[in-house]
């Protein structure tokens, strides 16, 4: 039996008013008796740990995964659609995608915190680079200069 996760909103909590799509949300769709999946993407990103924990309980499945981008995909929304299996990735020709540096939204604090801060982006960047590499196969450097 397939099993569709539609990813549509801001990955979080949301903020704004905007739709959001939290992990919670994702839980009550995943099915984990699935013979496999498609996940449906139409979101413009968001949090990062909530993104990280799609992204890993998809790839941690074992089983086929296909992803359909239905809009936009951006920022934290493209590292869940890389979970994506070789050649099962589809982005329609008015979709657009979007990635970039991680970023804090509301950040502040003295200048050891804000040091802290920047590492933890750059930590985080590194899992996002270790994953893209994985699926695109284009070096550090390459990766690194696109997300800049």
């Amino acid at each position: 039996m397939t099993n569709h996760i539609w990813i549509y909103g801001e990955i979080g909590e949301g903020s704004r008013g905007a739709k959001s799509y939290s992990f919670q949300d994702f839980q009550k769709e995943f099915d984990p008796n699935a013979t496999d999946y498609v996940v449906h993407i139409f979101s413009p990103g968001g949090d990062v740990f909530q993104g990280f924990a799609m992204y890993n309980a998809l790839k941690n499945t074992g089983k086929k995964i296909q992803v359909r981008v239905d809009s936009v995909c951006a920022s934290i929304a493209t590292l869940i659609a890389s979970a994506a299996d070789p050649g099962q990735l589809f982005i329609n020709e008015t979709s657009q995608w979007l990635v970039h540096n991680p970023s804090f939204n509301n950040i502040s604090g003295d200048a050891r915190e804000l040091r802290t801060g920047a590492d933890q982006l750059d930590q985080i960047k590194t899992l996002l680079i270790n994953a893209y590499r994985k699926r695109t196969g284009l070096s550090d450097k390459a990766l690194w200069d696109i997300l800049n």
